[in-house]
Parts: structure tokens; sequence; C-alpha cells
């Protein structure tokens, strides 16, 4: 039987991170459907119905739960036994309290598009290579646009946006998949061997002793990719799943859409009013409708290829519940298994 462990690190006011104590639930979500991954860590923050205390701290911020702050940088591991993976990379997007302890709601490095506006811009033509550079050099002129998936627009407008907006928009034209990469996200997925002799936390009555190493969050080249969905490259070399293996529970239905008939509509408003729509596919079945923005006729044409392309591949539906064994994100290729069928 396995062990589950975990261990969280969040960057603390002097740039060392420290671990976050008394954890009692950790959630992950991640999903192409939102342009960013989200995780929350609840954790306790009384003991005998009384705060605790840091006692390194002076009192109008000795509470363990004002150590963290939005903004500050996170990484949690997940693991069995004694073999921890990286789990997840993000910013504290909110603190939150009540009378059962504490929760960090956070958010994956797209968090840092969120802190600053972008001024309002028309372009007028523009592809979205162009116009995620010009987003990025507002957010941080370091960050490397990297896009191997292109569209035009006609015409594209910033308004009152964050960063964050303009690549929320992009994505919802595009169907592309829009993620963030530094030195931490790009070893997602892989696994680690994390000293804790260097986080000897201790707990005496109420008070707790935060003690951090001296590691820090290192600058690092910082990469926007726009890629096609599901291009991602898969960390482990096969991820297999098999209900007589490690699969606890869950439903699938194979599901073989080649004979399906199916139509996709792309509609848009063109720069001067007009209502267009382009259509793939076949007539009498299902029908998907895609609202855009202003893209041009081609690349309207583009988007409801790729959106048929999507639908029509034979695919299974329903869910299952898994170890954390092997490792698998949204994007990833998988093998199912069943020894029935052998």
């Amino acid at each position: 039987m396995y062990n589950l462990i975990h261990h969280i690190e969040i960057e603390d006011k002097k740039g060392s991170y420290v671990e976050v104590p008394f954890v009692s639930e950790i959630t992950i979500e991640k999903t192409i459907a939102n342009l960013s991954d989200t995780a929350t860590v609840s954790f306790a923050i009384f003991n005998f119905n009384n705060h605790i205390i840091i006692s390194d701290l002076d009192d109008s911020e000795n509470k363990l739960y004002k150590l963290f702050k939005r903004g500050q940088k996170i990484r949690i591991f997940l693991g069995y036994d004694e073999e921890l993976r990286l789990e997840f990379v993000g910013y504290i997007k909110e603190v939150t309290t009540d009378e059962t302890g504490a929760k960090l709601i956070c958010e994956d490095e797209l968090f840092i598009f969120r802190e600053k506006n972008i001024p309002n811009k028309t372009f007028t033509p523009a592809n979205v290579k162009q116009i995620a550079q010009h987003v990025c050099r507002i957010i941080n002129p370091k960050i490397r646009v990297v896009c191997e998936y292109d569209m035009s627009y006609e015409k594209f407008t910033i308004i009152d946006a964050t960063g964050f907006d303009v690549l929320s928009q992009l994505q919802q034209d595009t169907g592309a998949n829009i993620f963030f990469k530094s030195v931490f996200s790009n070893a997602i997925g892989n696994t680690v061997q994390i000293d804790e002799s260097n986080f000897k936390n201790q707990l005496s009555g109420s008070e707790y002793q935060i003690s951090s190493n001296n590691s820090k969050f290192k600058e690092s080249d910082l990469e926007l990719h726009i890629s096609m969905p599901y291009m991602k490259k898969n960390t482990e070399i096969e991820c297999a799943f098999s209900f007589q293996h490690n699969i606890e529970t869950g439903q699938l239905q194979y599901i073989d859409s080649r004979d399906n008939k199916v139509k996709v509509k792309v509609t848009s408003v063109s720069i001067n009013g007009e209502i267009r729509t382009e259509e793939f596919g076949s007539t009498g079945g299902t029908e998907k409708e895609f609202k855009v923005n202003r893209l041009s006729k081609a690349e309207m044409k583009k988007r409801a290829k790729m959106e048929h392309f999507k639908l029509m591949q034979p695919h299974y539906t329903g869910t299952f519940d898994f170890w954390l064994i092997p490792f698998v994100e949204p994007n990833y290729s998988i093998i199912t298994r069943s020894a029935l069928l052998n």
C-alpha cells in the first residue's frame, strides 16, 4: 500500500521559501477548458481553539495565516512513500479563513498576467503572436513568446483589460493551448528528492517556529507558449491505465465518431459590422457553434476544420479515479488496457 506524502513551499518576504504546515487537504485542477490551472491548500490555523502564533514575528503579523499573502510563489509536491513529484507551480491568488482553518487559493504562473492592466489599443490587422508579444512586453519584457499555432485578425481591440483577459480572448477565439513556462513549471511531472531536514517546523503549544532554507526562487528563462491543442508531450514514456491495475473506480464508454455527422459553425462580426459565418462538416447531425472575435474568413475556416477534426476523433466519454502514478496532465496521450479483453 502506498503512503501518500506532500511538500508545499511558499516564498517568504526574504525570497527564501518555507513549508506550509498542518495541511489537511490539497486540490489541484487542471483542464483545457480554462486558461489557467488552479490549486487549493487547506490547513489548520487553530490549536485547541487558539490561533497558532509565529514566535519570531511582531504581534500584528504573528498569526500563522498572516504569513501568506497574494502574489507569493508556491510549489506543490505530491507523491508516495519517499518519492515526491512536482505537481503545481504558481502564485497565491487569495487567502481565506473561517472557523475550520485557512485556505490558499492559487493559480498557475499565468497569474502574473492578472497583475497589470494593458493600455487600450487597437490592432488592424494583427496575428496572435504579435498581440501576445505586445502583452508580454508590458507584463515583463523578459518573457519570450513561443507561438506554434498562429491566426490572423482583421481587427483586435484591447479595452480595460489585464494581460490575463487578453490571453483568455485569444484562447477563446483560436482554441489554442496557452501556457507559461519557467524553470519551475518546466519541471512539473519530474520526481525530486527534498531534504526535509531543511524544514524543521516545531509546534509547541500554539507557537509555530518557522525555519526556511537558503534556496531562492531563481530568475530563469520565461516563455509564453501558444500551441495546437492536444500536442503537449508526456513526461512519462507511457501513460497506461487499466481497471485491473491502477484504476480505482470509473466508467468509460468508447465512442467511434467516424460515422457521425457533425457540422461546425464559426461566427464572427467583420470590421464593417457584418455577421459572417464559416461552416465545415456534414449536415443532418450534431451542430457546434463557436463565436469568435474579428478573425479573417480564412482563419474562421481554419478554426472550423480544427474543431471538426477534434470532434470526429474516436474517443472515450466518462471519468475514472486513479493513483498519482503514472503522472498525467490535460493534453497528454494515454493508453487504456483491460485484461478482460486480452
